[in-house]
């Protein structure tokens, strides 16, 4: 064999063996390893699955309904959410019209368990103060379905409110008649009602409790194997129930509403001298009405109701002398 021919087998020795060891270097780069110019791979983290949640844009007060400028959405994580509980919100139209239970902070995600109110849901021992405007007090005072818009009443709602007062009607008594009767005419009442609170807004109802001498579950049909569906939704009844309000007013408004509370009968009417008028949420910012208040003189000189004739029981002798 030529000198050339041997030559040239062992450069394609030494050749083969140089990328036998680059195969294992590049190798064990890929699997880890710690071989000859290799380094250790970290595993790209897979990113969390984000969520939408509606947060306040601005500090909202406890009674405060909710606009769409007080609230905005933001991002978070899902297992950030869930730490939340399951009563978050994703829209802000879920949550515009609602109303504030409590003071929450700008920033601050939403939760319906805890951020609104329903009616008659307050809380013993909450504190309500920071919802009461400066200047402004916070009364009670009860109504029923008849003069309390039938117990649909809601926090946040703005509300008027209408004074009755019975008012004694002159009385006679003693003397004598032309013809020597005893004259005596018995007084009565006369009832004046003027609109005396315009545009207050509710901060919190009290409803009674629940009654709970009858069942709210109803019967099965025939051959089912177990109780009818309840419904989800408690319907407003007219049974009489009765409310208690808690309204914020001006403190000479408040000697108003103390002096109405009085028991002038003892049927359900008892607080008959107040009543509220339900406001439109459009109408919050307007100027007060300017309202005449209403007698019955009123109704017969403006409205034309026709009055009583009162010659029907007078004394023959008086009444020939009364014009009508």
């Amino acid at each position: 064999m030529k000198r050339s021919n041997r030559l040239i087998i062992l450069l394609g020795i030494f050749l083969a063996v140089i990328g036998g060891l680059g195969t294992m270097v590049v190798l064990n780069s890929s699997s880890g390893g710690g071989g000859i110019g290799g380094s250790s791979a970290t595993p790209t983290p897979t990113a969390e699955p984000v969520t939408t949640v509606v947060i306040a844009k601005t500090d909202i007060n406890l009674g405060d309904k909710i606009t769409a400028a007080m609230v905005g959405v933001t991002k978070m994580t899902i297992s950030q959410q869930e730490a939340l509980g399951t009563d978050t919100f994703s829209d802000v139209n879920q949550v515009i019209g609602r109303i504030a239970g409590g003071k929450i902070t700008t920033g601050q995600v939403l939760v319906a368990s805890r951020d609104f109110l329903s009616p008659g849901t307050m809380a013993d021992g909450q504190d309500i103060a920071g919802a009461v405007a400066s200047g402004m007090i916070a009364v009670s005072m009860e109504v029923d379905q008849v003069n309390g818009v039938g117990t649909l009443l809601v926090p946040g709602d703005h509300v008027d409110v209408v004074l009755s007062v019975w008012m004694d009607q002159l009385g006679i008594s003693g003397g004598k008649t032309a013809g020597g009767s005893s004259l005596e005419i018995k007084s009565g009442t006369q009832v004046t009602t003027k609109m005396v609170i315009q545009n207050r807004k509710i901060l919190a109802t009290l409803l009674p409790p629940p009654d709970t001498t009858t069942s709210n579950a109803t019967a099965a049909p025939k051959g089912s194997a177990g109780p009818a569906p309840k419904a989800t939704a408690a319907l407003v009844q007219n049974t009489g129930r009765h409310m208690m309000v808690i309204l914020e007013v001006k403190p000479d408004e408040a000697e108003i509403l103390r002096w109405a509370q009085r028991e002038e009968k003892t049927d359900p009417q008892n607080y008959i001298d107040l009543s509220l008028a339900l406001r439109s949420d459009q109408d919050n910012e307007l100027p007060n009405a300017n309202t005449p208040g209403i007698t019955f003189k009123m109704l017969v000189d403006k409205y034309g109701v026709l009055p009583p004739d009162p010659r029907a029981v007078l004394p023959p002798d008086i009444a020939r002398g009364i014009s009508w």
